[in-house]
């Protein structure tokens, strides 16, 4: 049987990928001299932030241990 990821774990793969890409775009924007890129890049690292915190911020533990994997 295949876990399936929750909601929460496809999120913090998606704010991982939004702050990779803000990063090039980043850097990108600065080598190139294009600072509306740069800045553009800086909002979509500050939304990336955002979700990582809420979720971070947002954690439950569970109540009881299962074993099914």
């Amino acid at each position: 049987m295949e876990r399936k990821l929750t909601f929460k774990e496809k999120m913090g793969v998606l704010a991982a990928i939004i702050m990779f890409l803000a990063i090039g775009m980043i850097m990108g924007g600065n080598a190139a001299g294009n600072v509306p890129l740069s800045y553009a890049g800086g909002g979509f690292f500050a939304l990336g932030a955002v979700i990582a915190i809420w979720l971070l911020t947002t954690h439950k533990a569970h109540d009881e241990v299962s074993d099914d994997y």
